[in-house]
């Protein structure tokens, strides 16, 4: 079990998508179009449109995490 100060850490898509095991590509392609990620319902960034491109996406690691045991489970 995490701790609840590390479940409130915030990580890019890039983590993001290594610890969901999928490419950052597809994490942003099921978050744009509302749909799963491998059969599952993809973790919802808390900011969108941060970094100098405004293209970034952070997540908390804690939901990052929620749903990469879904996937590991299913």
């Amino acid at each position: 079990m995490t701790s609840p100060a590390l479940r409130q850490e915030r990580i890019g898509i890039g983590h993001a998508a290594q610890l969901l095991g999928v490419r950052v590509t597809e994490l942003k392609d099921a978050l744009r179009h509302g749909r799963d990620l491998r059969g599952h319902a993809p973790p919802q960034p808390i900011v969108r449109g941060a970094g100098s491109s405004g293209t970034q996406m952070l997540f908390f690691l804690g939901d990052v995490m929620d749903v990469a045991e879904l996937m590991a489970n299913p």
